[in-house]
């Protein structure tokens, strides 16, 4: 015998109670209605609630779209910069030693002692005191200029160097103005620790406050120009100063500086601007330059190439069909190598094949493999998959290892 589980257990009059409301249910008129709507008139209710639905997403869609372009859109006059114009104060120069000689010495002893906290609190309580304050500062900067190991402390230590970027926010309007009265000042001197430092420095400040200081932002592209006509040897310095301002000087001096360089640091510091021009006359200047100097400047020539390598002008597939569809194996490997210097994928394939199948020696065709291991193994793997196209079977067996 088994006994019911109360749950199992049903009560008749709820029974028939939920009987009758399902019969309700099914007799309900509007359920008789929709059962016996004809197809096509069900089909026409759908189709409208369809529409319906897609004209309030296309409604929606619409708001969205305005309340962005109400976003971007900024009122005449609202969000650009506020110019504050440095060039009289570049212009008029200052006078050295006016400060006394305590004052220097005690600005000079928070170097000495790497205070950066209290450098800045002494810099920024003299930039509030306008006129003289700055006058004081400037006598600063001439100290530092004389003694060579504190002006490389204060541009060289972290703690000083963080301190001067704290005071370069919160008073960007006094430093500015510092920064281009020295410049103004020291114009004849180029070479000065201070100098160097502010080429480093300026061009981040000026980029952050875009269009904020532009008489300081030109005269410092006029000094890039400048030195640059003059042969400066910091090449570097100067064109990363141009880049970080957006400015790059005339190409013309650069294709002339390139000629003349006769050392690597020239040579790769001019390569490095010309690939980030990037643009077609750029690179025929170093097409140039590699077809020149292939068998003279090994390094620079490579450099190039690879420069080359990463443009994105069309112009450069021309320029290493010419180099790789060549007779002379040296240039051959050397641009081949400068070639696959960075990732391609598996469609260069054939053109790997065609270096490891040609007669340049097996020497070189093993740098070559060895350089796809590491940066493009996927062509690699495609040589493997595919190693009855390679004639020889020492490059087969060194694919393979």
């Amino acid at each position: 015998m088994t006994a019911e589980s109360p749950a199992r257990k049903r009560n008749p009059v709820s029974a028939v109670a939920l009987a009758l409301l399902a019969l309700a249910a099914l007799c309900s008129p509007r359920l008789l209605i929709r059962a016996q709507a004809p197809p096509a008139e069900e089909l026409g209710r759908v189709e409208a609630r369809i529409k319906s639905l897609e004209e309030a997403v296309a409604k929606q869609r619409a708001r969205l779209g305005a309340a962005e372009q109400a976003g971007k859109e900024t009122p005449a006059g609202e969000g650009s910069p506020e110019v504050f114009s440095t060039a009289a104060w570049a212009k008029a120069g200052s006078v050295p030693g006016v400060t006394p000689k305590e004052t220097i010495d005690n600005l000079l002893g928070f170097v000495v002692r790497s205070d950066g906290a209290g450098l800045v609190r002494e810099m920024e309580k003299l930039m509030s005191e306008g006129d003289k304050g700055h006058a004081v500062l400037q006598d600063f900067l001439h100290a530092l200029d004389k003694n060579a190991e504190l002006g490389k402390k204060l541009a060289g230590r972290y703690d000083l160097a963080f301190a001067l970027t704290h005071l370069a926010m919160r008073q960007e309007e006094g430093m500015a103005r510092m920064a281009h009265s020295y410049l103004g000042a020291t114009g004849e001197t180029t070479r000065t620790v201070l100098r160097g430092y502010l080429h480093n420095f300026l061009p981040v400040f000026l980029r952050f406050h875009a269009g904020r200081f532009p008489d300081l932002e030109q005269d410092l592209r006029d000094e890039i120009l400048r030195l640059l006509l003059a042969g400066d040897k910091r090449l570097r310095l100067l064109f990363e100063a141009g880049e970080a301002l957006g400015y790059f000087p005339p190409v013309e001096i650069v294709k002339r500086r390139l000629a003349a360089a006769t050392d690597f640091q020239e040579h790769s510091a001019l390569i490095s601007h010309l690939g980030a021009r990037n643009d077609k006359e750029s690179v025929r200047i170093l097409r140039g330059f590699v077809v020149k100097n292939m068998r003279i400047y090994g390094g620079a020539v490579s450099q190039a190439l690879i420069t080359l390598a990463r443009m994105s002008d069309p112009e450069v597939e021309r320029v290493f069909r010419e180099l790789t569809w060549t007779k002379d194996a040296f240039i051959y490997a050397k641009a081949i190598r400068a070639y696959f210097a960075i990732s391609r994928h598996d469609g260069f394939t054939p053109e790997a094949r065609r270096y490891l199948n040609s007669r340049v020696s097996f020497s070189d065709k093993k740098l070559f493999i060895n350089q796809l291991r590491r940066v493009n193994p996927g062509i690699l793997e495609e040589l493997r998959a595919t190693l009855g196209q390679l004639s020889s079977q020492e490059v087969r067996d060194f694919v393979l290892k």
